[in-house]
This record gives C-alpha cells, sequence and structure tokens, in this order.
C-alpha cells in the first residue's frame, strides 16, 4: 500500500472584527445584508448566546480560505470560535446566517478537511479507473493543528487496491473520525 501523510500545513488562525448585535427578526437582518453585513451567533462553553454581525467580505474570506477556527475581535473581548454552520444561498454566493461555536485551542475539533490525491494510480495505465469516494476526510484535531489538507498518494493503486481510513498516517494528537474500514479512492476494472 501507498503510504499517507497528513500536510505538516497546519492552518494559521485567521482574526476578524466582529459585533454584538440587538437587532433581531427577518427585516431587520435583510437590512444588515443590504448593508454588507451577516449575522451569526456564538453560543457554548457554557456561556449565553451572543447574537453578532460581521463584515459579508471578511465571512467570505474565512469560507474561502477553508478557515475552521476563527479568532472573534469585539473590540475589547476576543474569542476563539468554530465554524459549525452556515447558512448559504449558493445560486446567489450568498452567505445569511453563520453559527460559530467557543473553542479553547486545547479543544479536539470535529472538522472535514479536503483530500489532496498526489499521482496517477498505476491500475489506471491497465485499464482501470481510479474512482475517489471521499473528496474530504472528517478528523478529531486540536483546534489550534487543524491540518490544511490530507495528501494521499495513489501511484502504487493497482486494481482491486483501495485507500481506506485506517491507512491515513495522521500526526500524533489527530484521530479519523470515520469507520476505519471506510474507503477513500480505489482503483477499479
Amino acid at each position: 500500500q501507498a503510504s499517507q501523510s497528513i500536510t505538516e500545513g497546519i492552518m494559521q488562525i485567521p482574526a476578524f472584527k466582529a459585533e454584538k448585535r440587538s437587532a433581531s427578526g427577518t427585516k431587520a437582518m435583510r437590512k444588515l445584508r443590504a448593508e454588507g453585513l451577516i449575522p451569526g451567533v456564538l453560543y457554548g462553553k457554557g456561556k449565553d448566546n451572543l447574537n453578532l454581525q460581521l463584515a459579508g467580505k471578511d465571512l467570505h474570506a474565512m469560507v474561502d480560505g477553508s478557515a475552521h477556527v476563527v479568532q472573534l475581535d469585539f473590540g475589547s473581548e476576543k474569542t476563539y470560535a468554530l465554524i459549525r454552520a452556515l447558512d448559504q444561498d449558493h445560486l446567489a454566493d450568498q452567505i445569511n446566517h453563520v453559527d460559530f461555536v467557543r473553542v479553547d485551542l486545547t479543544d479536539k475539533v470535529r472538522v472535514r478537511v479536503p483530500v489532496n490525491f498526489i499521482g496517477t494510480a498505476k491500475g489506471a495505465a491497465h485499464g482501470g479507473v481510479m474512482e475517489v469516494l471521499r473528496g474530504d476526510v472528517e478528523l478529531l484535531s486540536p483546534a489550534d493543528r487543524i491540518p490544511a489538507h490530507v495528501d494521499v498518494e495513489v501511484t502504487n493503486l493497482e486494481i482491486g487496491d483501495a485507500i481506506r481510513y485506517k491507512d491515513l498516517k495522521l500526526p500524533e494528537g489527530i484521530t479519523g473520525n470515520q469507520h476505519p474500514q471506510a474507503v477513500i479512492v480505489h482503483c477499479t476494472h
């Protein structure tokens, strides 16, 4: 089997300005979005939920940059948070709402990171087809060490070979969060 690894390129934690928001309701949210702001909620760690707003361009930068954990800067207060859910209109390329959950940098968080397939399967040269079953993988990782992506070397895949979660070589402290036998990629007839 080919060796698998996770990139050493651990994602940097970006910081974004956020403001507490008191307005709520459909009309107020439409007005916020018209001003280029996106409403959101910050919850978790036994603290009260906090309604917030941030610049739409900042939120798009988070999503486009594949950020998982971010630092929210409220001026006098800063907190680390994991992007938990996005309400996104894909047709209009617009984000309507975002949910954040508070984290400590030492917390283990569940995240999905993209897979970077390296090479061409040997079996493809013999009439086989490399079939990707998972373009991203779910990991449990300390919040401050979330990898940018997982590299998976596929060069040695022959027809009938597969790479599974158990084959991934992950850095210490990071584990796969799927069944060990789940197939990520295989080469088939």
